[in-house]
């Protein structure tokens, strides 16, 4: 499929990058599977085609699906935990490197000694990305297991090209280079790859066989589980075979809020979704306008400043600390923020910023719908390139950095705790209006929690579609300015912007590539697309 692509077709899609992973959940579906067996097969595939992204054993995969036999919606939470030995205080903190690639230094303001909760043994928690993966088919799936997993195995018994995975290798080629597990996956005959060589990943399909035959458990419960932990502990890490056969995805309702005669879900805390609905209760309280009135922008900018405010101080695991659910997504809260920039419509929030911005991160998302009324939006991670870069022996299992997503600074919100899952900032959502359903999602670190809130209320004010929706300018800000405002916005409205006292930044992109599939509630075709891939049934 070509870039930019949209289908529609009678009996399901799928809106996925890279190209091939849409193409492995669309064949799921031809083979009488529904949208769950084709995000699950799309997101396995991903592992290996895009490994700086996600792996079996990434960080997080997060999704908000819909049962189409029952109208249920669910939040799917398989984040990272972190393992029963850690402890707040378990690295050496430093001072900020002012490093802007420094991971620390830019969203925690401090240095850890050797970078020791960003890559290596002591970065692994428990990794949820497997548990994910399998849930979604064990739970709402109708195909057998090692069908999922087949497409896999085909790939990389074909082999699968470095292409853009070769550069991630090379900008970690230090990290690679320290662990000699880590080396034979992503090096060639001791070498940085080039984009045209083939990965191939030693031990990998002895695992992908492993894993069809005994279940996605094996990752938790069984031989695979031993030999990660091993590994681990063997190097310096803490976590353990108990740690992984603990593991338990979280499927629970959703977080939900309606705007302007629509139902918002997203998943349960600790994901980042709860900030973009706190945001579209905010936008709520003001007329809609179109988004090539300056005003639009200028109160998107100042509904998300306040909206992250309220992330930066109050957010994290709820099993550790209270926080304000119902507070950030009540209405009478949003309308209480925004009042001063109803009575004052043109006042700029100029306050210094008290919190680091973010950093990017390696992340894809997926989504899937079936003219059954099942879809998903899932977003699936390593965290920032290859997690942790630490491969558990000959498993070919690049583990996660789970633990570089909590603060490793004692006595914060999110600071390191046994059990606890760190916040993060994926921004899955599932909307409903009177027309359709729409699962859509995107990339980008920070920038998604952001980016969503606009797309949402694009889908709902404007009735984009999927491609309409992932092309459109994009706006990001923090707690404080500067304002990243996309090229696409026009020379008008950045200028606009600029004069009534913005501090704008003009860029290119704002975040990743945005992936949706809608059902449509009035005949049952099947939409998807993105900024990338899509691809459907017929």
């Amino acid at each position: 499929m070509i870039e930019g692509n949209e289908v529609v077709s009678s009996v399901g899609a799928i809106a996925a990058q890279p190209q091939e992973a849409a193409r492995i959940g669309a064949r799921m579906m031809e083979l009488g599977g529904n949208a769950f067996d084709a995000a699950a097969a799309s997101a396995l595939a991903s592992c290996l085609l895009q490994p700086q992204s996600t792996g079996i054993t990434g960080y997080v995969l997060c999704a908000v699906v819909r049962d189409g036999s029952t109208g249920e919606i669910f939040s799917l939470d398989a984040n990272s935990v972190a393992p029963a030995a850690a402890h707040e205080a378990m690295y050496e903190v430093l001072p900020a490197s002012g490093d802007p690639k420094d991971l620390n230094s830019r969203e925690y303001e401090c240095s850890v000694r050797d970078d020791a909760n960003i890559f290596g043994p002591l970065a692994v928690g428990v990794p949820g990305m497997g548990a994910g993966i399998g849930t979604l088919w064990e739970r709402w799936g109708r195909l057998e297991w090692p069908q999922i997993v087949a497409p896999t195995q085909q790939l990389l018994a074909d082999g699968i090209p470095f292409g853009g995975t070769a550069a991630s290798v090379k900008s970690l080629e230090e990290v690679v280079r320290r662990y000699p597990s880590t080396s034979a996956q992503l090096l060639v005959d001791g070498r940085l790859p080039e984009p045209t060589d083939i990965m191939r990943r030693p031990g990998m399909a002895e695992t992908l066989e492993r894993i069809a035959e005994a279940g996605w458990r094996d990752v938790y419960e069984g031989e695979l589980a031993h030999r990660i932990a091993e590994a681990v502990q063997e190097a310096g890490g803490i976590l353990t075979y108990e740690d992984l056969a603990a593991y338990q995805p979280r499927v629970s309702l959703p977080l939900t809020t309606t705007y302007r005669g629509a139902s918002v879900h997203g998943p349960i805390l600790p994901n980042g979704t709860l900030t973009s609905l706190q945001a579209l209760n905010m936008l709520e309280c003001f007329d809609a306008v179109d988004d090539a009135d300056p005003a639009y922008w200028h109160r998107l900018a100042e509904v998300l400043k306040l909206a992250w405010r309220d992330r930066l101080n109050y957010l994290t695991d709820p099993d550790f600390a209270s926080v304000p659910v119902a507070r950030l997504l009540s209405k009478a809260y949003a309308a209480g923020l925004v009042e001063r920039t109803r009575q004052f419509p043109e006042w700029v929030d100029d306050l210094p910023a008290r919190f680091p911005p973010g950093a990017m991160h390696g992340t894809l998302h997926l989504s899937t719908a079936d003219a059954e009324g099942n879809l998903v939006s899932a977003t699936i991670t390593q965290g920032m390139a290859f997690g942790a870069a630490f491969v558990a022996g000959d498993t070919g299992l690049i583990l996660s950095h789970g633990m570089a997503r909590f603060d490793p600074r004692p006595g914060r919100m999110n600071s390191v705790a046994p059990g606890k899952r760190p916040l993060n900032n994926v921004g899955t959502m599932l909307i409903e209006t009177p027309e359709r359903f729409v699962a859509t999602g995107l990339p980008g670190g920070r920038k998604i929690v952001s980016v969503m809130a606009r797309a949402a209320q694009r889908i709902i004010d404007a009735g984009d579609g999927p491609l309409a929706v992932a092309q459109a300018p994009r706006l990001h800000v923090e707690a404080a300015e500067p304002v990243q405002v996309t090229e696409s916005a026009g020379e008008p409205v950045i200028g606009a912007l600029r004069a009534m006292g913005h501090e704008v930044e003009v860029v290119g992109a704002v975040a990743g590539a945005l992936h949706s599939a809608e059902l449509s509630k009035s005949d049952g075709t099947v939409c998807a697309g993105g900024n990338h891939w899509a691809a459907g049934v017929e």
